[in-house]
């Protein structure tokens, strides 16, 4: 793995010239990773010189994207390359797969604010801890900070619309507008007023009931469409009133058509995904948690992780809790636990330096550094991390463990969103999905990040892995070879 780096302007003209300004198609981030849409994919010698620069982790071909591991600073060096950049893209992105489209416009509408999802995540589990030993029920601070944590989720759709804008290349206020209609509180009466058998229509078209805040796939779909809307109309409104008449008119179209078509039909399909995980997770439930679990690493390696966000956020909405997370959130401490397995067993002060620092930002749920700063590169270490995942997550699921609160970037941080307090209990009451037995949600979340923990710290000192031991040359330089 290649030092740190605080010259992000360097690192990103170095990027740009080892691919070639004009290789560069398109440009997101997500919070470890520069996600770039090239022409031509670069050589082996190109992307083995990407993996040398100062600052870079690892490079990976997954998702139709050349995704560069960055780290923390993805976005300073994002900055740095796009800022003056103008990509013209849209011909090498149509010749993408369907499926590499999909994970690319998903990514690339979600990564860029998880922070945001984590921090709100982090903070209703902060108050979840508070209300456990005092009554802050009626507290004006506690009211406040609820408001606060729970803002990011209420107005999702108005953040996937502000980074959906940039990939799908519109107008990023006009996104903003459709979005914001859609989280208005008079669609949400209008909504409540549908389900309690009040027959609604637009134009002769029945209208549904489905509410947007806290929902992923419509504004995803909504801004995908307007941007294609708006470079359709542009064109043929005179240059003097485009300003005005071109946001006018697809708001005008694309708010009453997420309402009527888009909005139901993938609302049903994602809560169609989610039941059907519910429905494996019913019948095999340690199956499918470990299955997952066991998967959970090799997805975040491909960058496809994130098509699971919005089938999650169903299950919340369908449900008032998820039981994804609490999975995916053990296979992160089983990472973690791995990466300290390899800090403690290995003599290569390098390989210490780097699993020391992967370690702590796995704390937070980050585990790109981990990953292939450590377990991925060493091989043994990974499929250890992958095993114990399995298991812990297996042992979780038989205790019905759910999580009641979103984490953005599950880990061993978000243990408190498995507690099932008043606040769970309201939301699952009002849903129809309560049960005395997600009381035992959080002792099984303990126990499965337990088990998880200490199978991966022992089969890792068990299994072992070839230590990269540094050898001195007779010109005192370093180099590293296999122990």
């Amino acid at each position: 793995m290649a030092t740190a780096v605080r010259d992000y302007k360097k690192l990103a003209s170095d990027i740009k010239e080892a691919l070639g300004e004009d290789n560069i198609k398109g440009a997101t981030h997500c919070a470890t990773r520069l996600r770039l849409t090239l022409g031509e994919n670069p050589s082996d010698d190109v992307t083995k010189r990407i993996e040398q620069m100062p600052g870079v982790i690892q490079v990976v071909q997954a998702g139709g994207q050349h995704q560069i591991v960055i780290g923390m600073h993805a976005k300073d060096v994002y900055e740095n390359l796009a800022g003056d950049m103008t990509f013209k893209g849209d011909a090498e992105e149509n010749k993408q797969t369907v499926v590499n489209r999909v994970i690319a416009a998903m990514s690339g509408s979600i990564a860029p604010f998880v922070y945001i999802l984590a921090g709100a995540g982090l903070l209703q589990g902060a108050l979840i801890i508070i209300r456990m030993f005092a009554d802050i029920s009626g507290a004006g601070a506690a009211l406040i900070y609820d408001m606060i944590s729970w803002t990011p989720f209420t107005f999702l759709p108005v953040m996937i619309a502000v980074a959906a804008s940039k990939h799908f290349k519109c107008n990023t206020y006009t996104a903003v507008w459709c979005s914001l209609a859609l989280c208005n509180p008079t669609w949400a009466t209008i909504a409540a007023t549908i389900a309690k058998g009040t027959a609604l229509s637009f134009l002769f078209v029945p209208l549904t009931s489905v509410t947007y805040t806290s929902t992923v796939i419509p504004p995803i779909i909504m801004v995908a469409v307007l941007a294609k809307l708006e470079k359709w109309i542009e064109p043929k409104i005179p240059d003097a009133v485009t300003a005005l008449f071109t946001p006018v008119i697809c708001t005008a179209v694309m708010v009453p058509l997420t309402i009527i078509v888009i909005g139901p039909i993938s609302t049903i399909v994602a809560d169609g995904i989610a039941a059907g995980y519910m429905a494996a997770y019913n019948v095999l439930l340690w199956v499918a948690n470990g299955i997952l679990a066991a998967v959970w690493m090799p997805l975040v390696v491909f960058g496809v992780h994130w098509s699971f966000t919005p089938i999650i956020m169903s299950e919340l909405a369908e449900f008032g809790y998820t039981v994804i997370q609490p999975a995916l959130a053990i296979a992160v401490c089983a990472m973690v636990s791995t990466t300290l397995s390899v800090l403690v067993k290995t003599r290569n002060e390098k390989l210490k330096e780097v699993a020391l620092g992967a370690f702590i930002t796995g704390l937070f749920g980050i585990t790109e550094p981990a990953i292939y700063g450590v377990t991925l590169r060493l091989k043994k270490p990974f499929v250890c991390s992958c095993i114990a995942a399995a298991i812990g997550a297996a042992v979780n699921a038989l205790f019905g463990t759910r999580y009641f609160v979103f984490a953005g970037l599950p880990g061993i941080l978000t243990t408190p969103n498995a507690v099932y307090d008043d606040v769970a209990k309201a939301a699952t009451t009002a849903l129809g999905t309560a049960s005395d037995a997600f009381s035992s949600s959080l002792m099984g979340m303990v126990v499965g990040i337990a088990v998880a923990v200490v199978i991966a710290f022992v089969l890792v000192q068990i299994v072992g892995f070839d230590d990269p031991v540094p050898v001195p040359l007779e010109d005192d330089a370093e180099t590293e070879v296999a122990a």
